[in-house]
């Protein structure tokens, strides 16, 4: 029975990145799964925190490993075409489509089946294509797919802005400095339309702001840009690294203080600062502990406590997937049941058993076998052209 749920831990993989993925996904599951503790919701509203650090952790961590990758496609020796274009984007939907896919589909088993306010069909069309929450509120349906809808339009729109670049300047600039300019290009524009938009009609920081695509980019494009400067300024990336932590550690206590000093956790009008430059501060933040967790490649002991962090860190995408809108939707048809302390701690016990459990079935059995034919089929490809 327990082979299972048993999974080969590489030993290739860079601990202190799975750490930082660790933190990303328990900080978001523990706030998630605060709603069980009825009787301590008050006293866990320092909680709730992390579900907006979690995701704002998972954009930049996305950022600088998908950056790395796209600076390796993008050599100077070597054309970025429309076929390593493609051969990303084909990568990169293996990876994340088909669990996505499998978990909406049984979302929408379950809006049709167990929900009495499930929305028009038309509505559920747009989750299809991340499309959701482009420029619009995203709806209560699905409520995680949000920051999926965000790295889908940064794994197209980034790379398209490289191969077009590179198609009209490429023989003007450098690679170097056209990437970075790429960065810098989209940085610009997701700071500057949260502000048009702020100025113009003054949304609500979560609904209006966070969790809209077109104003969330930035988060990950600041992990593309310390990922471009791992590559070209390797020896500074790691030299300053303690120094940089350090520096993380003060935003990120700024960041902590105004979240609550301007009570972003209750929706209603908050601070022009919050809503556009805050979200840079706590992604730099982040950025910059990107440098030490890095520069730890290996566990010191293969300890339970470190493969356990390694195990959590691989099937966190499974784990974000079916906390929220499966296990914890399950969980709160208790709800007439939780009245008492213990109730509730058995509940959340059970929520984070469960998360845990599921995810890891999903990810043996589905996620997995995808990524491993991804892998066979561009060692197939590798072959047939030698």
């Amino acid at each position: 029975m327990l082979k299972i749920f048993k999974i080969n831990l590489s030993k290739d993989r860079t601990f202190g990145l799975d750490v930082l993925r660790f933190l990303a996904i328990t900080m978001v599951l523990i706030e998630h799964g605060r709603t069980l503790l009825k009787p301590l919701t008050e006293k866990t509203e320092i909680l709730k925190l992390g579900g907006f650090w979690g995701v704002e952790l998972f954009f930049v961590l996305s950022g600088f490993l998908i950056g790395r990758i796209l600076l390796r496609l993008y050599e100077p020796e070597a054309d970025f075409d429309l076929k390593k274009l493609y051969s990303f984007w084909k990568r990169r939907w293996y990876r994340t489509l088909p669990n996505y896919y499998i978990i909406l589909i049984i979302n929408l088993i379950i809006a049709y089946s167990l929900s009495s306010a499930q929305l028009p069909f038309s509505e559920y069309i747009p989750f299809f294509f991340f499309f959701q929450n482009m420029y619009t509120e995203h709806p209560r349906f699905f409520g995680e797919a949000w920051s999926l809808a965000v790295e889908e339009c940064f794994y197209i729109s980034f790379p398209m802005l490289l191969f077009l670049t590179n198609k009209i300047v490429g023989k003007i600039i450098s690679e170097k400095r056209m990437f970075v300019a790429c960065i810098l290009i989209v940085l610009f524009f997701s700071n500057n339309m949260r502000m048009i938009v702020v100025w113009g009609s003054d949304p609500l920081w979560d609904q209006g702001i966070r969790k809209i695509v077109l104003l969330r980019l930035d988060s990950i494009l600041t992990g593309v840009l310390f990922a471009w400067f791992n590559l070209y300024y390797r020896e500074i990336f790691y030299r300053y690294r303690y120094k940089m932590f350090f520096i993380a550690l003060v935003l990120l206590s700024m960041s902590f203080y105004n979240y609550y000093a301007d009570k972003l956790y209750i929706e209603e009008q908050h601070s022009f600062y919050s809503k556009t430059f805050y979200f840079l501060l706590t992604s730099t933040g982040f950025a910059l502990c990107l440098p030490f967790a890095d520069s730890v490649k290996k566990m010191k002991k293969r300890s339970f406590s470190g493969k356990f962090i390694t195990l959590i860190s691989i099937i966190s995408y499974s784990i974000y997937l079916t906390h929220y809108s499966l296990v914890l939707r399950i969980l709160r048809q208790f709800d007439p049941l939780n009245n008492n302390i213990y109730t509730s701690i058995i509940l959340y016990l059970l929520y984070l058993l469960l998360s845990i459990i599921i995810s890891l079935l999903l990810y043996k059995f589905f996620e997995k076998p995808f990524m491993e034919l991804r892998d066979r089929l561009k060692t197939k490809q590798g072959n047939s052209r030698g």
